[in-house]
């Protein structure tokens, strides 16, 4: 019996695994740079995480996840409460459909849907913040967080393959 408890509480952490390490990831990009420049230039990981781990883990990663780090993602980030958490629970349920079809495309199409998707959620949170707070907001430091959170997009996504492939079991393809 005791053994049956440790395999539930094992299978208990491997599914919050991915979204520990998407917090992980948050509070590494989020750490305060000397550079000014620089701030405006950090990638939106919660949206990596998000995209990669709804499209390649559905079973494990929902809504909840996507709630917990866009909460994350507005403290952090200083924006309204909510605004973000709003804007991944979009986009977990913009991938719920087309996930089944975009697991078996290859990395390149999988990265430009997710400029597209990436490129809609940001233009909705410049509109969303501007409506917030009833000012004109630059769209500037919109295009370049949008353009970091691409190029960055591949790294985030192969440190995530390694650690599914690392410390999760393989995932059913039937279940889905």
């Amino acid at each position: 019996m005791p053994n049956k408890k440790h395999e539930q509480l094992l299978a208990f952490a491997c599914e919050r695994i991915p979204l520990l390490i998407s917090l992980l990831l948050i509070f590494l990009f989020f750490m305060p740079l000397n550079s000014v420049q620089f701030n405006y230039f950090r990638p939106s990981v919660g949206i990596i995480c998000v995209y990669y781990w709804r499209l390649n883990r559905q079973l494990i990663f929902g809504y909840f996840s996507a709630f917990i780090i866009g909460l994350m993602l507005d403290v952090y980030g200083s924006t309204p409460l909510g605004l973000n958490a709003l804007l991944l629970l979009l986009l977990v349920a913009i991938t719920t459909m087309p996930s089944q079809y975009l697991r078996t495309s290859s990395f390149s199409v999988r990265w430009l849907i997710f400029g597209f998707i990436c490129m809609a959620i940001m233009l909705l949170k410049w509109l969303l913040l501007m409506l917030y707070f009833w000012h004109f907001l630059s769209l500037t430091e919109i295009m370049l967080g949008y353009f970091s959170t691409v190029m960055f997009y591949p790294l985030i996504a192969t440190l995530n393959v390694w650690i599914a492939q690392k410390f999760l079991p393989p995932e059913n393809i039937d279940e889905l």
